[in-house]
Order: structure tokens, then sequence, then C-alpha cells
């Protein structure tokens, strides 16, 4: 499928809108991929408090919600390295980042409302993103709730001379936080300046309901025996 203007990708890919990694991206051609949303009606039958159950039992108290965004401060950026680990400013053939100068907070929201926007970031390097990389800390806000993010796996979505988009899973954690399953998003583009490439990134913390919702799916099914029964 090809594309002239490819804006806000997040939010293209989950579902909801959040601020865009790259606010304009301008390519020949770009492989869509398409998402469906699968949405669980409820029967109208059910009483509501067993709705509430199955619904509400999805929500960790603990878990970590929200969103936080990073991006190179003021001279900084991101040097690339090839598979030989040498520097590069070959997007097309960049393997991994060598080294991250000057990482800031750009944007928060939910549990990383705290974190001040400026903020200095650590993040492990060199990172490999190709191949594929475990990283056990790949990037700590010291402070602020102690955030931590580890890497489990990576995939490069798009890759040619001009344009980098690459995500990634793992887990977050965070002082009084449960571990919570995570997503990590950076792009850069353009060409770069004395080696350094201009990004960006989005970490988007997902908490995991599939336990609590088989017990809610389990509970609405016994209560829609119970409905069939007394009709």
């Amino acid at each position: 499928m090809n594309a002239k203007v490819f804006e806000n990708y997040s939010a293209f890919l989950y579902g909801y809108s959040t601020l865009p990694i790259v606010s304009t991206v301008h390519f020949d051609s770009f492989p869509l991929k398409r998402f469906k949303t699968l949405r669980m009606k409820l029967n109208p039958k059910i009483p509501p408090i067993f709705a509430a159950i199955a619904l509400g039992s999805g929500a960790q108290a603990a878990s970590v919600i929200g969103v936080i965004n990073f991006s190179s401060g003021p001279g900084g950026g991101v040097i690339l390295q090839d598979s030989g680990g040498n520097a590069t400013t070959n997007l097309a053939a960049a393997t991994g980042v060598k080294e991250w100068v000057s990482t800031e907070v750009d944007t928060t929201s939910g549990a990383f409302i705290s974190v001040p926007d400026g903020q200095s970031v650590s993040l492990s390097q060199p990172w490999v993103f190709d191949p594929s990389t475990p990283t056990n800390i790949f990037w700590t806000i010291p402070g602020f709730g102690d955030f931590t993010l580890s890497l489990t796996s990576t995939t490069v979505e798009f890759r040619n001379s001009s344009f980098l988009f690459i995500s990634a899973t793992g887990t977050l954690t965070g002082t009084n936080f449960d571990a919570t399953p995570a997503t990590w998003l950076f792009s850069t583009q353009g060409g770069s300046s004395d080696g350094k490439f201009s990004w960006s990134s989005e970490t988007n913390a997902i908490p995991e309901t599939s336990s609590s919702l088989l017990l809610g799916a389990a509970l609405l099914g016994v209560c829609f025996r119970r409905s069939r029964k007394l009709t």
C-alpha cells in the first residue's frame, strides 16, 4: 500500500491517540499493516453487575499505565552502527545504536506524570536491534519513580536510506508498581549532522489483563446459563 504522508504511527498501531513519534514523514512506499480491533459485545440479558465484574477485573491498580516520550536534547542525537560495530550515517545499513548523545524526556502521561520534561535518561549502549537482542536494563530514569525498561525482543518495521522505524517489547518496572508489559517505539529520519541523527521514541505501558479477563468471562458464562434457565 502506497502512502505519501505517514502521521502518528503509534495511534494507528494501538488504536488511541498519543503524541506522534514522527510528525510527518514523506516517502514513496510504506508497507502499512492492517490491524483489527476486537470488541466484546455483552448480552443485554446479563445483569449489569456481572458485566462490571468482567470489565473491571482487567484493572490492576499497581500496574504502570501511561506513556513517556524521549528525544535528543539540544546538540544531541544518536550515532548509529553497522553490523561490524562501526559508526555509520547510512540508515539502510544501521543495525544498532552505538551511542546516545544528550537524551531527555519529551512528554509524559499517566504514571509517568511526575517525571519532568527535560529530565535526562540513561540508555544502554551499544544497543543492537538487528538481530533482535534482549537487553536487561535498556533505559532507566533515576528518581521520579525509578522507572526502568527491559527489552525482550525487537523488530525493524521499516528501514531505508532516509527513514528507520523500530518496535520492541519488554517490561517496565518502577517504585510501588508491578512489572508491566510495555512497547518501545523508535524512529529516526533524514540526514545526519556530525554523524548524529535526531530521533524520538515512545514507551507505552500495557497492563496484562488476560488472566483476569478469563475470570470475568467465566462469571459471564455462569450468569448466561442461569438466565437461559429462567426464561
